[in-house]
C-alpha cells in the first residue's frame, strides 16, 4: 500500500502538479480514497481536498518543514511556485537552504513520510467517506398525518469496495429541546443497520449496500423519513452541495386544506422574492442543475395559520 502511494504521488506532483486541467484523471485510488476524492473533479476541487486532507495529518507523522515539501512539490505553497517541477524543486532547495541534489532527495523522502502517515492515519472503510452525492431528489409531503420526506439518492464511489455508507437527517428542534421522535425506512436500494442521535432533533444512520460497489461505480437508493411526534418536518428543504453534486430536485406536496401563505426558489442565481406557485396537485417543484458548491439551495415556504 505505502510503495502503490509514493507512486501515486509521484505522478502527481510531475509537470504543472495540481494544477493540469486533467488531474482527476491521474489521480490514483490510494490517493483518492485517502483524500475522499469523487470522480470528475476539477483541478481546484482535488487542489482543495488535497490540502486539506495534508492539513489533517498530525504533525508527529508529517513534520512541518516535509508538509511544506509535500505541499510545494504538488504546487499547493503559493510561496513555492513554480510552473515545472524542476522549478518547484529548485526554489524549494532555496528555501530550505539545500543544493538541489540534496533538495531532489528531500522531496522524494517527503513523499514516503507521506505515504506512511497515509497509510497509518487514513480509515478505509469509514462509511462517511469514500463515496459522494451525483443526484439527490427530495419530495416532502405536507398532506399526510404523518409528513415525510423522501430522498433519493445517486452516489458514486470514489473507492473499491464501499459496502457501507452513513447518511443524516435533522429536523427543527421543539421550542422545549426535548427529544424528536423521527423514524427512517429505506424504500430500496440498501439496508439501514445501524441508528444513533446526534443530538434531540438530528439523526444519523449506517446504510449497507446490496453489494459493494468499486471505484466510479454509482447506485441509487431511497430512504425516507418521517415524523412521528406531531411536530413538523420543516419549513424548509435545502441542501448544500458539493463539487461532485450535479443535480438537486426538491418537490413540495402540501395539504389543500393548510395551503402556504408564500413558497420560494432559494439559491445564490434566484433574486430575492422570487416566489413558486403550487400547481392543481398542490405541489411545487425545483430543480438545480449543477448546484453553485458551498451554497445552499432549495425550497422555503411558511404556512397560513390552521383552518378551525
Amino acid at each position: 500500500m505505502q510503495d502503490d502511494l509514493v507512486h501515486e504521488f509521484i505522478v502527481l506532483r510531475r509537470g504543472e502538479g495540481l494544477h493540469r486541467s486533467y488531474v482527476d484523471k491521474l489521480v490514483g485510488r490510494g490517493v483518492a480514497r485517502w483524500a475522499d476524492i469523487p470522480p470528475g473533479c476539477g483541478s481546484a476541487e482535488v487542489q482543495r481536498l488535497i490540502t486539506a486532507a495534508v492539513g489533517q495529518i498530525p504533525d508527529a507523522d508529517l513534520p512541518a518543514a516535509d508538509r511544506r515539501i509535500v505541499l510545494a512539490a504538488l504546487g499547493l505553497e503559493p510561496n513555492l511556485g513554480a510552473v515545472t517541477l524542476l522549478g518547484r524543486t529548485a526554489l524549494i532547495a532555496a528555501d530550505q537552504k539545500l543544493g538541489e541534489r540534496t533538495a531532489r532527495r528531500r522531496v522524494d523522502a517527503a513523499f514516503v513520510t507521506l505515504a506512511r502517515a497515509v497509510a497509518k492515519n487514513t480509515g478505509w472503510h469509514d462509511p462517511e467517506r469514500g463515496w459522494a452525492v451525483r443526484e439527490l431528489r427530495a419530495l416532502v409531503r405536507l398532506d399526510r398525518p404523518t409528513p415525510e420526506v423522501v430522498e433519493q439518492y445517486t452516489i458514486v464511489a470514489s473507492r473499491d469496495g464501499l459496502a457501507h455508507l452513513a447518511v443524516s437527517f435533522d429536523v427543527p428542534p421543539r421550542h422545549d429541546n426535548a427529544d424528536r421522535l423521527v423514524d427512517a425506512d429505506i424504500d430500496y436500494g440498501a439496508r439501514i443497520v445501524a441508528s444513533k442521535r446526534l443530538g434531540t432533533a438530528a439523526f444519523w444512520h449506517l446504510l449497507a449496500l446490496p453489494k459493494p460497489l468499486t471505484r466510479n461505480e454509482t447506485h441509487t437508493f431511497t430512504i425516507v423519513h418521517q415524523a412521528l411526534d406531531g411536530h413538523p418536518i420543516a419549513e424548509d428543504y435545502q441542501v448544500t452541495p458539493a463539487a461532485s453534486l450535479a443535480l438537486v430536485e426538491t418537490r413540495v406536496r402540501f395539504d389543500p386544506g393548510r395551503r402556504p401563505a408564500a413558497v420560494w426558489r432559494m439559491d445564490p442565481t434566484t433574486p430575492a422574492g422570487s416566489m413558486l406557485a403550487l400547481d392543481g396537485a398542490n405541489e411545487v417543484r425545483a430543480r438545480f442543475d449543477d448546484p453553485e458548491q458551498g451554497f445552499r439551495c432549495g425550497v422555503c415556504w411558511c404556512h397560513e395559520p390552521a383552518h378551525t
